[in-house]
């Protein structure tokens, strides 16, 4: 469980509002308190929060062996590059501060305030993958161009490739089009590789920038699977 850790990022007070459609910082930092219980009842793995606001976090649980959390103040930036930006900032801070990654070699990105149903048997398909290919990024590719961002794999080799992209993020150019830059980047390069989530995950949640429940039932699921099998966009 060492070689996994858990990062959910978070801005509990939005400071960034290209884009974004739950703006309340009562009703965000509830739901990322219940995405964290879930991943702590769920999971076995460490967790980092990180989040950009500099909010206070004593409601959330005390568990130092299991939860590190990290927080700071992201200064607004004009023009607005968007909440996109904003979350490669932090995942940067992450890796400049965070002890828990010091102490692993791969990371699962999540968006924090969504729950990903399936993340278990994504994490065990992707430390089994690391095994034959230990350097590796495992995403999902929902359309030619896009990345799915709210939650992907990947050995921390990649996150040179992933920031040098994520410094051009805008409101024209998102965090979507960047990891799939990214990754198309990572791969040029000997014993590096991207492997396509199969199957894709099933995030349970309300969408930040429309503000409407992901649909993450079954069928919708299994609907996801058949057509990310036909497309074959990588």
């Amino acid at each position: 469980m060492n070689n996994l850790v858990i990062l959910l990022t978070g801005t509990i007070t939005p400071n960034s509002l290209f884009n974004l459609t739950i703006k309340d910082p009562e009703t965000r930092q509830q739901q990322y308190e219940d995405a964290l219980n879930f991943y702590i009842k769920s999971t076995k793995y460490k967790i980092i929060f990180a989040e950009n606001s500099g909010a206070r976090l004593e409601n959330f649980p005390n568990m130092p062996e299991r939860i590190e959390y990290l927080s700071f103040n992201s200064q607004s930036i004009e023009p607005d590059r968007g909440k996109a930006f904003k979350e490669m900032e932090i995942i940067d801070f992450v890796f400049q501060n965070s002890k828990f990654l010091r102490e692993t070699e791969a990371l699962v990105k999540i968006t924090g305030r969504l729950k990903v149903l399936n993340v278990n048997k994504l994490s065990q398909k992707f430390l089994e993958l690391t095994r034959k290919t230990p350097n590796l990024i495992y995403g999902y590719p929902y359309r030619l161009n896009n990345m799915d961002a709210r939650c992907f794999y990947f050995t921390k080799d990649f996150w040179p490739y992933l920031k040098d992209k994520g410094k051009n993020i805008n409101v024209n150019y998102n965090f979507e089009l960047s990891l799939w830059d990214a990754a198309h980047e990572y791969r040029k390069f000997n014993e590096k590789n991207y492997i396509s989530i199969n199957p894709p995950p099933r995030i349970k949640g309300l969408s930040g920038t429309f503000g409407k429940k992901y649909r993450h039932n079954i069928l919708f699921h299994y609907g996801r699977i058949i057509r990310s099998l036909l497309n074959n966009i990588w």
